[in-house]
């Protein structure tokens, strides 16, 4: 587990007020102590920075994932979750563990959550229950903080159920000319590379193409407070070296 660490969210300057910041706050020291985590903004790359193979670059913060693992012991196996920031929803549905009870089956959660729907600097938590056949009423549930990562909770019919995982995610957009519609990209945290992979653009070079690209950014390979840069490039058939490259800070 990671100790009084913070992230640096793609930025070159972390500004105060992410709707993520709540939930942040703590779950990278001690998870133990609360750390501030910041609103990135969308920066587009200068007309300097922009080369001939790529153009109109910019990147954004799109969302936050995490996976919930545990055990239940449910009628079918079916159990449901809904994740709270404060008083409201963010985020809601269902899942199924491997056996129905009375047994106990494992169960493996992924959940994302949009930009768009946090607010504030409020912490959320993920709540597991069941819905009583009979009334419709919610019941046996389980309370999670999602800034504990790796702690354990359990009740009568959840155990060993907690936060394994957490990431950010990011939306790279832009226009690139480039040889098949190919480009290679690169996150770095300092001199440290903390996610790589290759995009295609709409279409191949000399033709301007565009792209998509998410990037999901592992809280567990963050630390400090350094800023992040992404960088995009070709890599040249014959030497294999990098060429075409543009650095993004994102502020």
């Amino acid at each position: 587990m990671m100790k009084n660490k913070t992230i640096a969210l793609l930025t070159a300057t972390i500004l105060t007020g992410s709707a993520f910041a709540g939930f942040m706050n703590t779950t990278l020291a001690d998870q133990a102590q609360p750390k501030s985590v910041t609103q990135q903004h969308v920066k587009k790359a200068t007309a300097k920075q922009q080369q001939k193979m790529f153009r109109n670059i910019k990147v954004m913060e799109s969302a936050f994932t995490f996976t919930v693992k545990g055990e239940a012991s449910l009628f079918e196996g079916t159990y449901q979750y809904a994740v709270k920031q404060g008083n409201k929803i963010v985020a809601k549905g269902f899942g199924t563990a491997s056996k129905g009870g009375p047994e106990w089956g494992t169960f493996s959660q992924y959940i994302s959550i949009p930009k768009s729907k946090l607010f504030g600097d409020k912490p959320m938590t993920l709540e597991l229950f069941v819905i009583d056949q009979a009334t419709g009423a919610s019941v046996n549930k389980l309370t999670v903080p999602m800034n504990k990562i790796g702690e354990a909770k359990q009740n009568q019919v959840f155990r060993n159920t907690k936060v394994t995982s957490s990431a950010v995610v990011y939306t790279v957009k832009g226009e690139a000319s480039v040889h098949e519609g190919t480009y290679q990209y690169a996150v770095k945290q300092g001199n440290k590379i903390v996610a790589t992979g290759f995009g295609t653009a709409s279409k191949g070079g000399p033709e301007w193409g565009t792209f998509t690209r998410k990037i999901s950014i592992p809280v567990s390979k963050l630390s400090g407070d350094k800023p992040l840069t992404v960088e995009l490039f070709e890599v040249d058939q014959a030497t294999g070296k990098i060429t075409n490259k543009v650095v993004m800070p994102v502020k």
